[in-house]
This record gives C-alpha cells, structure tokens and sequence, in this order.
C-alpha cells in the first residue's frame, strides 16, 4: 500500500514538474472570459456603484468624515479587489467543468452510491467528452493512445487552471490587506453581488455543459453495454439509427 501511495506521489511529481517545465496555456475561451470586465463591474453601474456604497456604509473608520477624493479612491480600489474576486470565481467555475471532464475520462463521474435508481450497465467506464478528444487529438499524428492524450491534455489544463486562481489570490491577498478596513464580510458582501450576476450567465452555461456530459456519459456507456452483448448487424443499426 505504501509503495503504491509513493508511485502516485513520484508521478504526480513528475507530472508536475512537467507542466512546470512546459506550461499549458489556458484555453482562449477561458482566457477572453477573464480578460472581460462586465457590465456589472464597470464604474458607471447603478447597481455596481449602490453595492460599493453598501460595503463602504458598513466600514468602519477612523475618521468621522471622508472627502469626495477619498471616497471616489476607495470605489476604485474596490472595484480592483471585485475584479479579481470576479476571476478568481470565473476560474473556480470552469475548474468544476474541467474537474467533470476528469472524472468522465476516468471513469469516476458516477458515484453508484448515489445513483437514484439501478442501472445495468457499468458507471466505472472511461468515457472521454468530445470536446476534450477533439481539441486534444486536433493535432495529434499518433492517436493509438487517445486516453493518455486526452488524461495529459486535462491534467495540463486543470494544472494552469489552478496556476491562474494561486495567482489572482495572492494578488487579491496583497490588495485587502492593502485597504483600511477591508474584512471577511466585505468580501461576502461583493462576492454575493458577483454571484448574483455570475448566475445568470457563466455559470448557467457551465451547468449546461456539465449536464451534457453527465448525458452524453450515459447515453455513450448503454452504447458500449449493448455492443458488449455482441450485437448483428441489423440490431446496430437499429440500436444507433
């Protein structure tokens, strides 16, 4: 068992030290969703500016009053922390769609204790998603391996997904402990603004996509069940047509 926990330990490592070595860039879908600010985050927004007034109602100062300078720099500086709390969540999100990529294309999607109802065929299978093979075999000569490609491919891209998020917390890091007054529950309070925008779009979307997967998941293992029972001819093409 130890030695067996050290292998996973040594390839982790060199896998690593890999993705170190030759780092994957983040997808351009990913990178365009990070590089755009909101409407939601710009200065001029009504909803924007009401939600940073609430967060500086709730500071607490020293000072009794604040000048308009003051106070136009403190909206500034957190519409920064709010930009990079709405990355960090952004990146967060399209980990949970890589993260189901993962457990599809290895076999760890469903979890038999909490399948609602019995299936008759295996939920252990491999089942890599089209989008992954086909972006991942794109430019691939030898394809006898799709499951090591596709296993690389999404290993690399899980591993600069967790890159980003290190880098925008510790940014976000620097810039509260920057800002007089900035607590845990400020945070929460433009956190819950992002989210409640965040929802109702990038985050809709990547629930569709995830439930796609779950989908095409089934639908592919059934496929794979019923060819195991050696089909005729006549009974493919009725079954796929």
């Amino acid at each position: 068992m130890e030695e067996q926990n050290l292998s996973e330990k040594m390839r982790h490592l060199s896998t690593t030290a890999t993705y170190e070595k030759h780092p994957i860039k983040i997808l351009k879908e990913i990178r365009d969703q990070l590089e755009i600010i909101p409407n939601y985050l710009i200065k001029q927004n009504i909803s924007f500016k009401k939600s940073m007034h609430q967060v500086l109602s709730s500071m607490i100062t020293a000072a009794t009053t604040e000048n308009s300078n003051k106070n136009v720099n403190s909206i500034d500086e957190l519409r920064k922390i709010a930009i990079l709390l709405y990355k960090i969540m952004v990146i967060q999100t399209y980990q949970y769609l890589w993260e189901t990529y993962f457990k599809s294309g290895t076999g760890q999607l469903m979890i038999p204790s909490e399948t609602k109802q019995k299936l008759f065929y295996s939920t252990t299978l491999s089942i890599w998603p089209k989008e992954i093979k086909t972006i991942a075999l794109s430019n691939k000569k030898d394809k006898t391996n799709e499951n090591e490609i596709c296993l690389k491919f999404t290993n690399g891209h899980l591993y600069a997904l967790k890159n980003q998020l290190k880098e925008y917390q510790q940014e976000l890091n620097i810039k509260a402990n920057n800002y007089p007054g900035y607590t845990l529950s400020i945070q929460e309070i433009i956190k819950t603004y992002i989210e409640e925008n965040l929802n109702a779009s990038l985050y809709k979307k990547i629930q569709h996509q995830v439930a796609l997967i779950h989908y095409d998941y089934h639908i592919r293992a059934l496929k794979l069940e019923y060819l195991r029972h050696k089909p005729n001819e006549y009974q493919v093409c009725f079954f796929f047509f």
